[in-house]
């Protein structure tokens, strides 16, 4: 495992050599565009989907395919198999200059799934530029995001040297909340000391204004399954009399939230942080521009959720319940009157700051089996659990990234509350113990996890110039001892 060099509290590089090299950086990152963007493209050609056992090739080919990208800049890289279950994770690492600040930098290299495949323009994994957008699964979360951030080093390498100490963790789990990463930091937090993490998995705001996150929502998500007869029924010879598991189902995934979008999972609001005032006046001024938006982007004809609450507040520091499938019985086309012996839901639930997931897990755990009927037994099965993270925006590292981010992109850097979830942000945090600063370059409408996913392609050009003058900026700061 690599070792940062020991850094040296109050060294600053020369202005003038970092002043070079960062304009020199900045002039091969514009004449060279048309090969950082078929770089992007070529890891966009690998189906890396980590759901899907299948796929476990593809997401081993992307890690030597970025091992190799590493190794061609002059980085040590390392494709690391943490757990015979889990996926590869890939360190590199450049420690070139000692007594500068170590920066890590996070990304994921796992996908989505990208169905329903006829949904798409052009094929999910063939990219596509089309009217300045480019078209594939992944260009945005998350290749599109560490490319920048990879491309952006390589610059400066090939400019006259990095200014600080550099290494990129990319893992490929993040899409399925694995443990290989958090086993992988906690075992090796000793060697991995840093000054900040930069865990680049963000995106500009509705109003396509760059954006440092203060927090990120936690997750839970459960799969019901319920059981009834033995095997599938006749509805018409059983059809009155037989427990029927879909009806159960049904009625247990509506009795989750009332009619007007309140959770009613005992305990479930209790430890809920509310925001603080500073942040609902500002966002009482762009609530309404904040709802238009939303819809536009979703096609939804109307916004729901809590009353009492304003739209951007229920879509950030308001736990959040989701069913996001339901199976059972004969889903295919035409009739089979059938009443199914089993079915299943699966449920997601985002947490904000101050809840505890395996607190609420209990309370589900308790709470479903209040809500089943005699015939039907139904189990509440874990698949994921992470806790929310509160993170800093005053540290050296968000000063400099908020500076230039604004330089970059000629708007504000915002400061705003993520809606999704970074599983391996809380391990980052509690296991280094650094400063971490979250952010990145995807547009809010990039249609991540959906059909026609797609980036901006000037916003990962002028990307990589500000991760350019960032890690030029953070260099200059005293590293930590």
């Amino acid at each position: 495992m690599p070792r940062r060099s020991g850094a040296r509290a109050g060294v600053k590089p020369e202005v003038a050599t970092t002043r070079s090299v960062l304009d020199a950086a900045l002039a091969r990152a514009r004449e060279r565009q048309d090969e950082d963007l078929g770089d992007l493209m070529e890891e966009l050609r690998i189906p890396s989907i980590s759901t899907l056992p299948e796929r476990r090739a593809d997401c081993l080919k992307a890690a030597h395919w970025l091992q190799h990208s590493f190794e061609q800049m002059g980085l040590t890289a390392e494709v690391i198999d943490v757990l015979p279950e889990g996926h590869p994770i890939v360190v590199a690492e450049s420690n070139s200059a000692p007594g500068r600040p170590h920066l890590t930098i996070y990304g994921h290299y796992d996908v989505q799934p990208p169905d329903p495949v006829d949904l798409w323009e052009s094929p999910p994994f063939v990219p596509a530029v089309r009217d300045g957008h480019l078209y594939a699964r992944g260009a945005a979360d998350n290749k599109g995001n560490h490319m920048a951030a990879v491309k952006a080093v390589e610059h400066l390498i090939a400019s006259g040297g990095l200014p600080v100490n550099v290494r990129f963790v990319l893992e490929s789990e993040e899409e399925v909340n694995g443990v290989s990463l958090p086993h992988f930091l906690r075992e090796h937090a000793a060697q991995m000391k840093t000054d900040a993490v930069l865990v680049w998995d963000g995106g500009f705001d509705e109003l396509l204004r760059p954006t440092i996150f203060t927090g990120l929502r936690g997750l839970l998500y459960i799969e019901l399954h319920a059981t009834g007869p033995a095997v599938d029924l006749h509805s018409g010879l059983f059809g009155g009399i037989a427990p029927n598991p879909i009806n159960t189902l049904a009625r247990i995934v509506g009795a989750l939230k009332d009619r007007e979008g309140r959770i009613t999972i005992p305990g479930y609001y209790d430890n809920v942080r509310p925001p603080s005032e500073e942040e609902l006046e500002r966002w009482r001024q762009e609530d309404e521009r904040f709802a238009a938006e939303a819809m536009r982007m979703s096609g939804a004809r109307v916004l729901e959720g809590e009353p009492g609450f304003l739209n951007y507040e229920r879509n950030t520091t308001r736990p959040t319940l989701d069913a996001n499938g339901i199976v059972g019985g004969f889903v295919g086309e035409g009739q089979k009157t059938v009443i199914p012996s089993k079915a299943t839901a699966k449920i997601s639930m985002r947490l904000v700051p101050d809840q505890d997931w395996k607190a609420i897990l209990a309370s589900i755990e308790s709470y479903v089996q209040t809500l089943t009927t005699p015939g039907v037994q139904v189990e509440v099965k874990l698949l994921s659990g992470t806790p929310p993270v509160v993170c800093t925006a005053d540290s050296p590292a968000a000063i400099a990234l908020r500076a230039w981010l604004k330089d970059a992109f000629g708007k504000e850097t915002v400061l705003a509350r993520m809606v999704a979830s970074i599983p391996v942000a809380v391990d980052f945090q509690e296991a280094l113990g650094a400063p971490m600063v979250i952010s990145g370059i995807e547009q809010a409408d990039a249609a991540i996890h959906s059909p026609n996913e797609h980036l901006q392609v000037d916003q990962y050009h002028r990307g990589i110039e500000a991760l350019i003058r960032f890690i030029c900026l953070f260099g200059g700061e005293p590293a930590q001892q």
